[in-house]
């Protein structure tokens, strides 16, 4: 519950931070970088690919002085891992009324009796009208919609991804504003009531749609959400045209995830001058958001970032064996092989996920071009190979990635990749 994992590496931990939106304030971005140099100085931050921070390489003595650190810069860990309700997400184009709204549907889920105790994690996002928060990958996607004048919601719920992935199912064409929270409160309860606590590997709301069905399970939800809005008085919420996508001008890509404590104090700087936002996105990336270009030469001139601004293929992975106790490859060093081998042959709209075992964190299973790593036995020695999927709708749409090929090396993924990008491009 604390966001504390221990690292492969005997004695050490990782310690997840929750950033709310993925939207640090100035002042939270500078303390990360300092929080990095003093207590991990060897080590980069690792953005993840649900808006968080992550710090590796910790040592467990440290564990109380980064929790202290880290709340006296308002920064929580509580919930960044086990069977709670974790960050909840808002694509990076979002409004400033969707990171408001994050912030009341993390007040009314953490309001539940036992909400730290589900029977697995539950994930909530938030779209602007592009869809581009992922909403078909989550237990509770939401995608802001107009309707007769005014914004309200598209929903889905029920997916996620694992060893068996699955997209959700729509649960509503459109549901007005002031209901939001009070479904999320009313999913989470259903969920509390009805997931597996036995079986771990069958314990996402996912899996209680797959045991009841869609219809059963909607109807659930829709009777419990009867329950909640009788309850009380819910935060007004309402939404004028800024719900609409903000312009993006400004990506910063930082390959694996790495961003050293230098970088972290950069953002803040950034993120301190009027008219402009800083934005952590799900594929390794950082977005600013800009009142105007001129603005955008703050970016542009501070040494830290240039190589982050220059033009990447993007390439996400998740830590594999470099932290993880589960990676069963190394992921970072596919995601370089790629890195370099594509270079601008990957079209920049095309992302490639690169995931160190079938759990798929990386969302391999949901990509442009996705890997899903294993080992195999080759003449007494181990090795790593991958299955390479293709055609995911990225969690914009209910679509899964193909797999094309089972079971391939690094150099062969490279040519595997490099002919189907010639097939796709003629």
């Amino acid at each position: 519950m604390l966001g504390l994992y221990p690292q492969r590496q005997n004695g050490l931990w990782m310690q997840r931070v929750k950033i709310p939106g993925g939207s640090p304030t100035a002042a939270q971005w500078g303390a990360i970088g300092r929080i990095a140099r003093n207590f991990t100085p060897q080590t980069p931050l690792h953005l993840t690919t649900r808006q968080d921070i992550e710090l590796h390489d910790l040592s467990a003595h440290r564990v109380p002085e980064v929790h202290a650190a880290l709340a006296a810069a308002g920064l929580s860990t509580i919930g960044a891992c086990g069977d709670a309700p974790r960050n909840v997400t808002v694509c990076p184009c979002g409004s400033d009324e969707l990171l408001a709204l994050a912030g009341s549907i993390r007040q009314g889920l953490t309001d539940i009796d036992g909400v730290y105790s589900l029977p697995r994690k539950f994930k909530v996002s938030l779209s602007c009208s592009n869809g581009c928060g992922q909403p078909w990958i989550n237990d509770l996607g939401l995608v802001a919609s107009r309707k007769d004048g005014r914004w309200g919601f598209a929903v889905m719920a029920g997916g996620s991804l694992g060893a068996r992935p699955g997209t959700g199912m729509k649960l509503y064409d459109w549901l007005d504003t002031a209901k939001v929270i009070p479904l999320a409160v009313a999913t989470v309860r259903v969920f509390a009531a009805n997931g597996d606590r036995e079986n771990r590997r069958c314990a996402r709301l996912r899996h209680v749609r797959e045991r009841i069905g869609d219809e059963a399970l909607a109807d659930l939800i829709a009777a419990e959400l009867k329950v909640v809005c009788a309850q009380g008085d819910w935060p007004k919420v309402e939404f004028a045209e800024a719900t609409a996508p903000l312009p993006v001008r400004a990506r910063l890509t930082f390959p694996n995830g790495d961003i050293s404590a230098d970088q972290a104090e950069a953002l803040g700087d950034i993120a301190s001058a009027d008219g402009l936002a800083v934005r952590i996105g799900s594929q390794h990336q950082v977005i600013v958001l800009a009142a105007n270009e001129a603005r955008l030469n703050l970016v542009l001139q501070t040494p830290a970032l240039t190589d982050a601004r220059s033009r990447q293929s993007v390439v996400v992975s998740c830590p594999g064996t470099r932290w993880c106790s589960r990676g069963l490859t190394d992921t970072n060093a596919m995601a370089d092989l790629l890195r370099n081998g594509l270079g601008p042959s990957l079209p920049p709209e095309m992302t490639v996920c690169i995931s160190g075992c079938p759990n798929g964190c990386a969302h391999s299973s949901v990509a442009d071009i996705g890997l899903s790593g294993g080992r195999i036995a080759d003449g007494g020695q181990s090795r790593d190979v991958y299955n390479l999927m293709v055609g995911g709708g990225m969690g914009r749409n209910g679509g899964l990635a193909k797999m094309i090929h089972a079971k391939l090396t690094p150099a062969q993924v490279l040519e595997s990749v490099r002919q189907w990008l010639r097939e796709q491009l003629r």
